[in-house]
């Protein structure tokens, strides 16, 4: 071997025969340098270290001593690789190795809590059951087996619901609690709903934050041999409890706002049914609350009341359109062979079938979309049941109705007229719809209502069936018109009975919209200021913050930038870059498309204003202004959180029922009011997608501390 090769390389001779005094002389093995090759060794590799600024040393990492290979080489290694402190250093070392192994790194442990919290996010919002995603979690494991994040997600029944019920309810909960203390002023909506044998009361506010109008749910009570005078503790509450008179909901009301550290003198308005119980004279939830609150306001549900308009005009019609539908739809619902036999004249009349909706009497929205889907099949089934033999009454009623041309003239009028009252049953079921906005919807529906009738204009088709009417039998078509002329009286007579007391508060109101915004002037801050009732407020400070605002709004509407566009940059910017979507836009649909609740028909539908892309809410052209103004806005954001905190709709509540209906279905029978309560606070007071809840949950460490802590269970 050439004297070239590697320093650490040992020359050994090849053959033990003595060697001629002519042959070279045998190299020496040389000795005090470490070799690298002894690192390659599995006795040695676990433990030995080379020292780098001293090649006749080496280090033993589990004994961390240093110790010299310069006289003996490889053997001083095995010298000390037997040695007692040796291997009793490395037994300890052993140990802490395979404890290694199962410390993850502290930020895998936060997505790893982050993710099974998502899980449990998601699975809420879409009513899946605990055992399901707990399947889920597990092919995740198996099919990502080599990610040690998927592999170390433990999510399953127990720890699902845990996290549900004592994690990410109260998170969200505590969320509005907060934003309606810095709001300081709120309204309160109840109502109440039958699952099973329980009655269940939800509670929620509505406050004004810095992006606009909020809504939140925050507690359900399930105790029903509690004393009434325990049981009004939320202000967002559902309450399992069987005593329903006044003064047993207003003691749980009262109990809800101790509980939460919030002033009852800080409530701007009560919202529920036009029950009794709710708004009567002398005795009711409300009378007791104005008792201790004497600048309470009535938050009537403008919704019950135009669906209560239209249910009380139909005595007016010579028919009852209501006992049809529901006729119509039980006589096919469970009978397939008329259902195939009906298929039949679809075919005749070139008409794609299509099933009947079920009209709910109690359902806002149902009636419109049933008649339309009657008039869209009118023709065929006209001669389904013109060509039957009437055996019994319902069928006789039925080919009664059909064989009247006066009753195809009722559905287009009520389709024409009822279209006018879903445009502004829908305009207040929206998320954002405030006391602020109900004078310009009910107004314009009276105008329009009104109009009407001076015209005597009922819609083209209803016009065209009349003129045929009038040739065959004047007199009869007569009549019709003054019956239709009595139903709009009676819609119109209805809805003013509720309006016109309070129709001059809303109309003062209604200049802080933003349709009327750039006509605002001092004098109509100060008639609604007489009106209502806020404490510690500096009015000469007021005027000075009114007149910067409008300022403000003037000097925004000449900028280059539209002031829709600056708005909506205002709203991504202060939710931190997670887009908001109000809570009553997760809605879901139940069952097939007969049962479709209001809440849900509602968000797939909008009003012409929302499409206008140019379109800006007034709640959140008021916190663009008070948040984007250079100058002290204290006394004016107190007048606006007043005035947006005022309810005209219980639809929020009622979307809580649709929720409940959806996540407590019969598949989830099991469920008790806790777990239930958890998911609705979930539901009803988040606003984000699963994606940008992980980042959230990613950005807040005491969130990832709660959820991995065990008093969760």
């Amino acid at each position: 071997m050439s004297e070239d090769d590697d320093d650490d390389v040992e020359i050994e001779t090849t053959s033990p025969t003595p060697i001629s005094s002519t042959s070279l002389p045998l190299t020496k093995r040389k000795k005090g340098v470490f070799r690298r090759d002894w690192l390659s060794i599995d006795r040695y590799s676990s433990w030995l270290q080379k020292v780098n600024h001293d090649l006749t040393k080496a280090r033993c990492k589990t004994c961390l001593k240093t110790f010299s290979v310069h006289c003996d080489g490889k053997s001083a290694v095995e010298k000390h690789m037997t040695s007692y402190l040796h291997k009793k250093s490395m037994k300890a070392f052993e140990n802490n190795c395979s404890l290694a192994q199962f410390v993850i790194p502290e930020r895998e442990l936060d997505k790893i809590t982050a993710a099974e919290c998502v899980f449990v996010f998601h699975g809420v919002n879409h009513g899946h059951s605990y055992r399901s995603q707990e399947c889920t979690i597990n092919l995740i494991r198996n099919v990502f087996e080599s990610s040690s994040l998927a592999k170390s997600i433990s999510c399953g029944r127990t720890k699902s619901r845990a996290i549900a019920c004592n994690v990410l309810g109260p998170y969200f909960t505590n969320k509005v609690i907060d934003d309606l203390l810095k709001a300081q002023y709120y309204s309160l909506s109840v109502d109440a709903s039958n699952k099973g044998n329980c009655k269940m009361f939800p509670f929620a506010v509505q406050y004004f934050s810095p992006t606009g109008v909020r809504r939140g749910l925050i507690e359900f009570i399930n105790d029903p041999h509690e004393a009434a005078i325990d049981i009004f503790n939320n202000i967002c509450k559902i309450i399992d409890d069987p005593h329903e008179a006044a003064i047993d909901i207003f003691n749980n009301i009262c109990k809800i706002i101790d509980d939460n550290k919030l002033q009852i003198e800080n409530l701007t308005s009560y919202g529920a049914d036009n029950a009794d119980v709710n708004y009567a004279e002398h005795h009711s939830v409300f009378q007791l609350l104005k008792s201790k609150v004497p600048h309470l306001l009535k938050g009537n549900c403008f919704c019950h009341v135009l669906h209560n308009a239209v249910h009380a005009a139909h005595d007016e019609l010579p028919i009852d359109i209501e006992a049809i539908l529901c006729k119509l739809y039980s006589y096919f619902s469970r009978s397939a062979k008329r259902i195939e036999s009906l298929k039949e004249y679809f075919e005749f009349v070139q008409t794609e079938f299509s099933v009947l909706l079920q009209h709910i009497r109690t359902r806002w929205l149902s009636l419109l979309r049933s008649i339309e889907r009657l008039l869209e099949n009118f023709e065929p089934l006209k001669l389904f049941f013109l060509n039957q033999q009437a055996s019994t009454d319902a069928q006789r009623l039925l080919q009664s109705f059909f064989n009247d041309i006066q009753n195809l003239c009722i559905l287009y009028f009520l389709q024409n007229i009822l279209f006018e009252i879903q445009k502004a049953e829908l305009q207040l079921q929206r998320s954002y719809t405030t006391a602020v906005d109900l004078h310009f919807i009910i107004t314009n529906l009276l105008n329009k209502l009104q109009q009407k009738l001076f015209d005597k204009y009922y819609g083209n088709n209803t016009r065209l069936i009349l003129n045929k009417l009038k040739e065959i039998d004047e007199k009869k078509c007569d009549i019709l018109i003054k019956t239709f002329d009595s139903f709009i009286n009676q819609v119109i007579e209805y809805v003013k009975s509720y309006y016109d007391d309070n129709s001059e508060f809303y109309e003062k109101l209604s200049y802080f919209s933003v349709q009327s915004f750039k006509f605002l002037t001092w004098k109509n801050v100060v008639d609604v200021l007489d009106m209502i009732h806020i404490r510690d407020l500096d009015e000469d400070k007021l005027y000075s913050e009114f007149y910067d605002g409008k300022s403000l709004y003037d000097n925004l509407k000449t900028k280059s930038i539209k002031l829709h566009d600056q708005v909506k940059s205002y709203i991504s910017s202060k939710t931190n870059e997670f887009s908001i979507s109000n809570v009553t836009n997760q809605n879901f649909v139940h069952g097939n498309s007969d049962s479709e609740d209001e809440e849900t028909v509602a968000s797939s539908s909008s009003s012409s204003n929302d499409t206008n892309e140019d379109f800006i809410r007034s709640d959140e052209l008021w916190a663009y202004i008070l948040n984007t103004s250079p100058n002290e806005t204290a006394n004016l954001k107190k007048i606006t959180c007043y005035i947006f905190s005022i309810l005209c709709s219980n639809s929020f509540v009622e979307s809580i029922f649709s929720n409940m209906k959806h996540c407590w279905n019969d598949y989830r029978n099991r469920m008790n009011t806790e777990l239930i309560s958890s998911e609705l606070k979930i539901r009803m007071n988040s606003n984000y997608s699963s994606n940008q809840f992980y980042r959230r949950v990613l950005s807040e460490p005491q969130l990832l501390k709660q959820s991995r802590q065990n008093a969760k269970y």
